[in-house]
């Protein structure tokens, strides 16, 4: 054994070294990661008051655990999570900083009046506020109840309102229907409370509520204006969904505008009958007996009609509400390269999608990117609502985000890590060997060949403009 390690080379005996090193290597690692402890999540995007919350009942009871994301997500080994996880859960630990009706679990008897009604109403804000977060958009709510007080023999004039403060996630955004059903659910919640007296902010102190009571003016423009963007989100989602379905997600981009008659007139519509009808008719008949000569007596009399007659009419009244399209403009660019032909016949597409009338002064402009000189690597593909691509999902409770998917442990991977393990140092081993018998000397007719091979090359024409290769 000792003579065969002396007959190997230096590279040889270097190969060898490396190769067991990089086994052990290899299998402590394996190891390591077969026995280790995994590590999956409990829970995610949480504010720092919750993670403290929730790390102060962890160590209580003793129970391992990680901090990943900044300290806004807790990690626990994976044979633990859910049983953790209902333990909390179970424990009622105030998430998000609110106290619902819990508060009254441990009431004492001795509470004064007032204290009870501060407790009430810290109650109803905090199960408002769980109600709230469980909204997919919302990351984080405040509830504020302003109610009066109430007594048996005063007479209150003030009424109750309320204020809510919405923080969103990342790319999302409340739409109207959202915000009303806040306002009614915080409405419907607390006794007096009307949906309009319940004001609804975003993160960035924008009252997302439409204006009422007073302003009159304010809520008629939001109101016009909200028509305006739905009508246009209307036929952008038609003609986006003719695009896509066409050329590609993404491959093409289109732009609607909308001119909308906003003014409310009332139409009144008189027209005259053929038909007559008699309103009133008279009579007089006069006689021409008495004191006369026989000449007259044989007069038998005259008679005379009146009657008056009344020409029918049809009145209809049309009240013409707002929100007609006086002028829509359409807007459509592809970066797919097309001929005339094309255009032509995708803009009658598109009109078609888009309910376009030329008599009414509409207009489609439909352009390729060929016709802008260069075509550009992408297109912004737009962002889609609910596509939100977090790594880790928690309860509903605390808000969380989506769940991470744990890395599985592959069989195949072990293996593959062994035999490279082992083709590693085999391959060295060789190297080393091969560099060896390269560094092994010439023997004469070797040398003899090599010599002869310089001689012709330099014997051959132009060698002077070309580099000998290497002989092995």
């Amino acid at each position: 054994m000792m003579e065969s390690w002396r007959g190997l080379g230096r590279g040889a005996r270097n190969g060898i070294a490396v190769g067991l090193l990089l086994i052990v290597a290899v299998m402590g690692g394996l190891a390591w990661w077969i026995y280790r402890a995994d590590y999956q999540v409990l829970f995610a995007d949480l504010s720092p008051a919750d993670a403290a919350a929730m790390t102060a009942e962890l160590d209580k009871s003793k129970t391992p655990y990680q901090l990943g994301g900044e300290g806004r997500t807790i990690l626990v080994p994976q044979d633990m999570v859910y049983k953790t996880r209902l333990k909390l859960m179970g424990k009622e630990v105030p998430l998000h900083g609110a106290v619902g009706f819990e508060v009254f679990n441990n009431a004492d008897f001795g509470m004064t009046d007032f204290v009870q009604k501060v407790n009430y109403q810290r109650a109803i804000q905090g199960e408002l506020q769980r109600t709230i977060l469980a909204i997919d958009d919302v990351q984080t709510a405040r509830v504020h109840l302003a109610v009066p007080e109430q007594g048996l023999f005063k007479r209150q004039a003030a009424k109750a309102k309320a204020s809510v403060t919405v923080t969103m996630k990342q790319g999302h955004a409340l739409g109207a229907e959202q915000v009303l059903g806040i306002q009614r659910l915080v409405a419907a919640s607390v006794p007096e409370l009307t949906a309009a007296d319940v004001t609804v902010l975003d993160q960035h102190g924008v009252a997302l509520t439409r204006a009422g009571g007073t302003d009159a003016a304010e809520a008629a423009a939001s109101g016009q204006l909200d028509a305006k963007r739905g009508g246009e989100d209307y036929l952008l989602k038609k003609v986006n969904r003719v695009l896509d379905q066409t050329f590609g997600a993404g491959t093409a981009v289109a732009s609607i505008d909308l001119s909308l008659n906003m003014d409310q007139s009332r139409v009144t519509l008189e027209q005259v009958l053929p038909a007559q009808a008699v309103v009133r008719e008279r009579k007089v008949v006069s006689d021409a007996s008495g004191g006369q000569n026989d000449a007259v007596a044989r007069n038998p009399g005259s008679s005379t009609t009146e009657a008056d007659y009344q020409v029918g009419r049809r009145t209809e009244q049309l009240n013409v509400a707002s929100g007609a399209v006086k002028r829509m403009t359409v807007a459509v660019l592809v970066r797919q390269s097309l001929n005339e032909d094309q255009i032509e016949k995708l803009k009658e597409v598109v009109a078609s999608a888009v309910g376009l009338n030329q008599e009414r002064g509409d207009a489609l402009v439909l352009y390729s990117m060929q016709q802008f000189g260069s075509l550009p690597d992408s297109l912004p593909t737009p962002i889609a609502g609910h596509a939100d691509a977090s790594p880790a999902e928690a309860l509903p409770a605390a808000a969380a985000g989506k769940a991470a998917a744990p890395a599985s442990r592959n069989p195949m991977w072990m293996l593959a890590a062994l035999l490279l393990g082992v083709a590693v140092p085999a391959a060295v081993l060789l190297l080393g060997r091969r560099r060896d018998a390269d560094a092994a000397p010439l023997d004469d007719a070797a040398r003899e060949r090599l010599v002869l091979d310089i001689r012709s090359w330099i014997a051959a024409p132009g060698a002077g403009e070309r580099l000998p290769t290497e002989q092995p």
